[in-house]
């Protein structure tokens, strides 16, 4: 099943976040990143294009 998700940086300061998109290895090969978002800017977020399934996971850091 395909689960959109958003996720938004809610920090009004100058902290930026980063969501990476990571598409799960098959047959023993490593995971994959798909691409990376940085929302640079309070209340920004992710577009309808993010989203997770049983092969795909999500990791959401702050920029550094």
């Amino acid at each position: 099943m395909t689960k959109h998700v958003r996720v938004e940086n809610a920090d009004n300061a100058q902290y930026r976040v980063i969501v990476q998109v990571w598409d799960k290895g098959q047959n023993g090969e490593p995971d994959r990143l798909d691409r990376e978002i940085l929302l640079a800017n309070p209340t920004e977020m992710t577009d309808a294009s993010v989203y997770l399934t049983s092969t795909r996971y999500l990791v959401v850091k702050e920029a550094e």
